[in-house]
């Protein structure tokens, strides 16, 4: 997995990212352009323009602006960076939440995947709590998967997984906070704040309380599930639509969260039927963390390796052109995170996060 560091103010993280990554922003646009065009004739049987998502995603600027000042001004310095217009860089960062904002619905069975789990301390081996997720989307976004480890003039560093030119995806902050995700697809999909700069505002706050009531309280795009973590052993899984939010506080045992909705009210939302990969997934991931024993790190890592069940397995390779493109297991209590890029069982596995957590550089900022 490619690495890469940034220091300065939110523009200047931008802009050396951008420039540094020009090339693979740029075709990694076109991919994901093409990718909401396609699912709005396919799934919503309309068929929309370049421009109808550009202005899609103009639409949400300033509510992402209003939202995280900060975020917004490092992906304006991404688009600078990388010679393309902050509306394509948006539309790059929100693909799956602007996409169903264009066309909600469709083949249930064709639906992109992602794997998440908490594990609190009295099932793992050294007492801590554990999160971890594979993250699945169209093969075609493997090339781009790198991890960022960002060094801002103000607030807490952050280590994280993500593609070239975009926000945090998944990771961890030096305050011990560590967070993933899972799409959902609901039909209340709207103009808001896309889940990556959710993602990026969260790993600003100070423990897990703090980074549920940022996403909860957000004026959210779309359906997403987080699942956090802290320092302090708090795990939860928090399922989110456009407009609802539902929080599942971890304190034994495990959790596990797939593509589908599990608290009731969200599921009336859902824009299609749960997919069988997702059920499929979600009873499998709680078939490993259930069976017998201690659940260390190497043990997490095989379970986001599973092959079993095939085209609806945890770890997938190209099917139907999904592919696992990254995992990643996050120990919050003592700041470390390990993270491969592409199938988890093909590895190379790479430690990252900042060892033992400490507290922000300068706890005023956010």
């Amino acid at each position: 997995m490619q690495r890469v560091q940034l220091e300065g103010t939110p523009r200047q993280m931008g802009e050396a990212f951008g420039e540094g990554f020009r090339r693979e922003v740029a075709e990694l646009y076109a991919l994901r352009r093409d990718n909401a065009l396609a699912q709005a004739r396919q799934y919503g049987g309309r068929t929309v323009a370049e421009g109808d998502l550009l202005g899609l995603a103009a639409r949400c600027m300033p509510v992402c602006l209003a939202f995280d000042a900060e975020g917004h001004e490092e992906l304006l310095g991404i688009a600078h960076g990388a010679g393309l217009g902050p509306e394509q860089v948006m539309a790059l960062n929100g693909l799956t939440d602007l996409r169903d904002v264009l066309a909600w619905g469709g083949d249930p069975e064709q639906m992109d995947g992602c794997t998440a789990f908490v594990v609190q301390g009295d099932r793992t081996e050294d007492g801590a709590v554990r999160i971890g997720q594979t993250w699945d989307l169209g093969t075609a976004n493997r090339p781009f998967v790198v991890s960022v480890h960002r060094r801002p003039r103000e607030g807490p560093e952050t280590w994280t997984v993500t593609t070239a030119g975009a926000l945090s995806l998944m990771g961890i902050s030096e305050t011990g906070v560590a967070i993933g995700t899972t799409n959902l697809r609901t039909r209340d999909a709207r103009v808001g704040v896309p889940y990556l700069q959710l993602i990026h505002r969260a790993l600003r706050c100070e423990d897990a309380r703090e980074a549920v009531l940022c996403i909860a309280g957000a004026p959210r795009a779309g359906a997403h599930s987080f699942v956090v973590a802290d320092r302090s052993g708090a795990g939860v899984v928090l399922e989110c639509t456009a407009t609802l939010a539902h929080e599942r506080w971890v304190r034994t045992g495990f959790d596990v969260q797939t593509n589908h909705c599990q608290h009731p009210p969200h599921r009336a939302l859902e824009a299609a039927t749960p997919v069988a990969s997702s059920r499929a997934r979600l009873s499998r991931m709680r078939s490993l963390l259930a069976a017998p024993g201690i659940l260390d790190d190497a043990r997490l890592i095989s379970c986001l390796a599973d092959r079993e069940g095939g085209g609806l397995s945890i770890n997938r390779d190209d099917v139907d052109g999904i592919s696992t493109n990254a995992a990643f297991v996050a120990a919050p209590c003592d700041g470390s995170l390990r993270a491969c890029a592409g199938a988890p069982d093909a590895g190379p596995w790479a430690s990252l996060g900042p060892g033992r957590p400490a507290q922000a550089r300068r706890r005023g900022a956010r």
